[in-house]
Formats: C-alpha cells, structure tokens, sequence
C-alpha cells in the first residue's frame, strides 16, 4: 500500500512540469551563496530548462529575473530536499526578485546534479 502510495506521489512530481504551463524562453536563472554572491547564471531554452550541474555541498539560492517579469513555476530537482516545486515572481534585476520572492534555497548534496525547468503559472 505504502509503496504504491509513494509511487504516485514519485508520478505526479515527474509530471508537473507538463501541467504547469507554457516554458518561460529566456529567463535569467542567478545561482549564488551567502556569503559568496554569485557563482554562476544560466538562461532558459526554449523548454524553459536550466542546468547548473553538480555542485560542491552547501546551501545555495536561485534568483529568477528578465525582461518577461510575472509570475512562474519552477521545478527545482537535485536538491538535499528532494524535487522543490515552487511559484516566484520574476523580476527585472535581482534586488527586485528577491523582494517579490523570486528566489528558492536549497541544499546541494555535491553527489546530484542541480537542474529545472521554469514555466508560466497558467
């Protein structure tokens, strides 16, 4: 009972990135630590996917923003915590991301890679 209970649940993490929304193209994905600023950026392709790879372990923050702004989903997976599905408002520059809660925290485990997909919250 429980292991198809956990299969369900394993199910539909898989796939709510297909029932989210439309990918957001173009979005500025800002991976940073405190202390330390920011360590890398990448931009969402055309399926709205961002790949920082495997990190060192420790705790880390993505900041989203671009010229698009408004409100997203993100699908965070790679995480200590396990897959971290999130709303955040996108932002023209960091500052304004992090005051409208444009940013997940998380843990890197150093052993997964790091990677998600961020759409429209439609």
């Amino acid at each position: 009972m429980l292991r198809s209970i956990l299969s369900l649940i394993a199910l539909a993490i898989a796939v709510a990135p297909a029932f989210a929304g439309a990918p957001l193209k173009g979005v500025d994905v800002k991976l940073g630590r405190n202390p330390g600023g920011m360590i890398a950026a990448r931009t969402t392709g055309g399926d709205g996917s961002f790949d920082f790879g495997i990190l060192p372990k420790g705790r880390y923050v993505i900041t989203f923003g671009g010229a698009a702004g408004g409100p997203a989903v993100v699908n965070l997976k790679g995480s200590a915590e396990g897959a971290i599905n999130k709303a955040v408002a996108i932002a023209k520059d960091s500052a304004a991301a992090r005051q409208a809660g444009g940013t997940i925290e998380f843990t890197a485990d150093g052993r997964h890679p790091v990677h998600g997909h961020v759409s429209t919250g439609d």
